[in-house]
């Protein structure tokens, strides 16, 4: 994290590290900005992102993500991507890799409702892992469009969810945990 901060000038600090050891896990995360991406791969070793097929055509980030443990799925093929994401998802965790997937699919801006795509619940039901969630502030530094600006990051690490709830009452847990963190770490 040392050479992200000093090639951003953004440095961070992180509440709730105890739960870092939590392995494997599916990590969720808010998604604002790129930095969380990159901190990801620091915060947790041996992590596998489940990412868009979209971001492989990124020059140098799409290279990247082609050659590393990262589940690709095409949000196209609605019923292909859901077995090729469960299927790559089993095979992170045999390698010993937890899995991070951002449930509202795609960058919000500070501020947005905090929505989940039905992905999360199909994953955490499908594998049975305890969740982790991952919150930020980033975008308030790097948001959509913008400069990156210097400034210090929250993260939040919360208390992991259990493996084994019922889909339902595990979507809106999780979803009003990163919510309620994401209004607090705003102020």
């Amino acid at each position: 994290m040392a050479l992200l901060a000093a090639w951003t000038g953004i440095i961070h600090r992180v509440h709730g590290d105890c739960h870092i050891a939590l392995r494997p896990a599916l990590i969720l995360g808010n998604h604002q900005s790129p930095w969380e991406t990159i901190a990801a791969l620091v915060l947790f070793p041996d992590l596998a992102i489940v990412a868009k097929q979209e971001l492989l055509k990124i020059p140098v980030l799409g290279w990247y993500l082609r050659y590393s443990p990262m589940v690709i799925i095409d949000r196209g093929d609605t019923t292909g991507s859901v077995r090729s994401m469960v299927t790559a998802c089993r095979d992170a965790l045999s390698d010993g890799r937890s899995l991070l997937i951002f449930p509202e699919g795609t960058r919000q801006p500070v501020g947005s409702p905090i929505i989940f795509k039905r992905g999360v619940e199909l994953l955490y039901r499908t594998l049975g892992l305890p969740a982790l969630v991952f919150v930020h502030d980033s975008g308030r530094f790097w948001p959509a469009g913008s400069v990156l600006r210097s400034g210090v990051i929250t993260v939040s690490l919360l208390p992991p969810i259990p493996p084994g709830l019922d889909a339902r009452e595990f979507f809106q847990q999780s979803q009003r945990m990163l919510a309620d963190e994401v209004a607090r770490l705003a102020g």
